[in-house]
């Protein structure tokens, strides 16, 4: 064992109180619902439809400039006669009771409108649905703002019926396309449905546009409804209209965000048919962002397209919204769905697109006549199938059911604040999500145990060379990591840690270079709480390769012995007299090696002499040497001063800088306890 006398701080009051508080509360899960529903076991299809979607998290690197919006989109809604007869006697926002929260915690909440509401004609159910305009009403008042009325139910009351729902619509305040008034067409058809989304004075300009794959052989002699497929046959679905591509580029043309509502596909299918997957891809080659399916009444997949670096979010079937379909809830789930919330984010450039996805399950409930969230406890099957389709195996992009944790908006990408702990400092962007993730993409961890593993937040993001010293990006420090945004790479590794590890270690012990200790299922790691640590929270992906033995380190701060070891991103510290949990998290904690890190320059000062990160270097020796400055109002007096003085500090600095140079030692210093971490906007190209 080696013995080395090191100054380090000691453990943090605050992180023995969150490790009591995970013990006896459970912890506070972020940000999706921690539940027992087991992973899928699926066949691999050749489409992928069934695998894991981590891809689609596109958050950015937290910008302060970035401004986010959230539409929460749902399935069909068509009551059918047994729904409508309970809300005769109840009133109709009974039917929306459980479910208004979650549709409000949005800027824009969407249907599909799957019928007809022509008053003085009989309410009926399928297969000719008439509504109340009642329904109307309350829609607007659950929340729904926007619906698609391109559907196969919308002539069930022909011609007359469909004016009608248009009216109710408008009178009701619930904006729409899909379909014209039967004396409009003879005009110019909207080619698309402009709508303003705004927050916090930013606004983004959403084109919205719906087509249906027909209208069950009723007819439309005034070619009222926006059509798909070349045909209107059900059983034919397949080559979209050069019409509908072409409104769709219309609208990227003229807007900033497009969504694009298709009623398609075949009844009870939880996959898309080829038809839907190909017309999915034309539609976003066009300039769709967001695809918004129905018609199989269940779920079908969430996908994510790419058409030269723009992303689209597809969704295959978003199922029923409202309807009493409970026959098939055994094997088709037709009682099953989501409310599906889809990230907008305008970027500090001006750009728009997608950020990510949320969802809610839901279920019919009270004898098949309103939606509900989906229970945690107690649908161990629905909740496997709902994450299933939505591609999200371990839940994490899931919402609590419990309308009392529910924020007033539904963030997809989400910022966590800490004022106590770190007031002056928050995480946004992908780092957040890393953040909840602990580097996985996938799985939740309490917020405790992130704090625990990385630490709150000291400053960021900055911009600063990365790692390997090419280039300048998005860093986030933490009390125990150096968080680097790799905008190019696939999520999860879209944000990596610097290896701090390694370059403490190295400093410590006045190393010129280290080995990695590649046998970490044998004898690189000796230590079984460390072992089991490094299995349990992340293992190479997050901490690296153990870089050093076992050792033992002296707390200058109290003169006692710790047990550590090195890994490339970070230090293991075992916790004496720790009891004997099963949580390995209780047996090890992590060194502050954010606060040890003697700063990127180190690294880079003496390999970038040029390019984009030698001229960040420059950049900062001149703030270095402007701060120094300032503390006189002449160089003479400073010099004078300084020399004369008793800090080393400014002595030494001043001395360095009349030769023409910069002391590393001093600027390090500068960088990490005089400096303001500047953002983006503030870097000079």
């Amino acid at each position: 064992m080696i013995k080395v006398y090191l100054a380090v701080k000691p453990l943090a009051k605050w992180v023995w109180q969150l490790l009591v508080a995970i013990i006896f509360s459970g912890g506070l899960v972020l940000p999706g619902l921690a539940t027992q529903a087991a992973a899928p076991s699926v066949a691999q299809r050749g489409d992928g439809l069934d695998r894991s979607l981590l891809s689609v998290n596109n958050c950015g690197n937290g910008d302060k400039g970035d401004t986010h919006f959230t539409l929460a989109a749902t399935g069909d809604t068509f009551p059918h006669k047994n729904i409508q007869d309970e809300a005769e006697v109840k009133g109709y926002d009974y039917l929306f009771e459980k479910v208004q929260p979650f549709l409000k915690a949005a800027d824009l909440a969407y249907t599909n409108f799957d019928g007809a509401m022509l008053e003085g004609s009989p309410l009926t159910g399928y297969p000719l649905f008439n509504f109340s305009p009642k329904l109307a009403t309350a829609l607007k008042k659950a929340g729904i703002g926007l619906v698609s009325t391109a559907n196969n139910h919308i002539m069930d009351r022909t011609p007359r019926g469909l004016d009608a729902t248009l009216a109710v619509l408008q009178q009701a305040g619930i904006a729409q396309h899909g379909t014209v008034s039967s004396t409009a067409t003879n005009q110019p058809r909207p080619i698309y449905l402009p709508l303003q989304l705004s927050r916090d004075g930013v606004s983004i300009k959403v084109a919205f546009l719906s087509f249906s794959w027909g209208t069950n052989g009723n007819p439309d002699p005034y070619d009222q409804v926006n059509l798909l497929w070349a045909t209107n046959n059900y059983g034919s679905q397949g080559n979209l209209r050069q019409a509908v591509l072409e409104a769709i580029a219309k609208a990227r043309s003229e807007a900033d965000f497009v969504v694009v509502a298709a009623h398609w596909g075949y009844e009870y299918e939880f996959y898309p048919a080829a038809a839907q997957i190909e017309g999915a891809a034309k539609m976003a080659a066009a300039g769709a962002d967001v695809i918004l399916g129905a018609q199989s009444h269940t779920l079908q997949p969430v996908d994510l397209l790419e058409n030269n670096g723009r992303k689209t979010l597809v969704i295959y079937s978003l199922a029923n919204f409202i309807a009493a379909q409970s026959f098939n809830q055994a094997t088709k789930f037709s009682d099953t769905s989501v409310i599906f919330y889809v990230g907008l984010t305008r970027h500090s450039n001006g750009t728009v697109g997608v950020s990510g996805y949320q969802y809610l399950p839901t279920i019919m409930t009270d004898n098949d006549t309103r939606p509900a969230p989906l229970p945690a406890e107690g649908f161990g099957s629905v909740m496997e199938h709902v994450r299933l389709e939505m591609r999200d195996f371990k839940g994490l992009r899931q919402l609590n059911p419990a309308p009392a944790v529910l924020d007033k908006r539904v963030e997809v990408c989400p910022t966590y604040t800490f004022p106590k702990e770190a007031p002056d400092q928050k995480i946004g962007g992908d780092f957040a999500q890393y953040f909840a993730t602990l580097g996985s993409g996938e799985i939740a961890h309490p917020l405790a145990e992130s704090v625990a593993m990385l630490g709150y937040p000291i400053s960021g993001p900055v911009q600063e060379p990365s790692g390997d010293c090419q280039r300048i990006t998005s860093v986030l420090y933490t009390e125990r990591a150096r968080l680097e945004w790799q905008p190019e790479a696939a999520w999860p590794f879209r944000v990596v840690g610097t290896q701090l590890g390694t370059q403490v270690y190295q400093k410590k012990y006045k190393l010129k270079e280290v080995s990695r200790r590649q046998d970490i299922e044998g004898e690189a790691i000796s230590n079984p709480r460390f072992k089991a640590f490094y299995q349990s929270y992340g293992g190479l992906s997050m901490f690296g390769y153990p870089i050093s033995p076992e050792l033992t380190e002296i707390e200058a701060s109290n003169g006692k012995k710790k047990t550590v070891q090195y890994f490339e991103r970070a230090r293991f510290e075992l916790v004496e007299g720790a009891a004997e949990s099963a949580n390995p998290l209780y047996k090890v904690q992590l060194g502050a090696l954010g606060r040890e890190y003697s700063g990127i320059e180190g690294q880079c000062v003496q390999t970038a002499t040029g390019g984009v990160v030698g001229n960040w270097l420059k950049q900062e020796s001149k703030i270095a040497s402007q701060q120094n400055s300032s503390q006189a109002d002449k160089p003479a007096i400073l010099l004078a001063g300084a020399l004369n003085g008793k800090n080393w500090q400014n002595r030494l600095m001043v001395l360095m800088l009349g030769f023409g140079t910069i002391s590393l030692e001093i600027f390090q210093h500068y960088h990490r306890r005089k400096r303001k971490y500047r953002t983006a906007a503030e870097i000079k190209p």
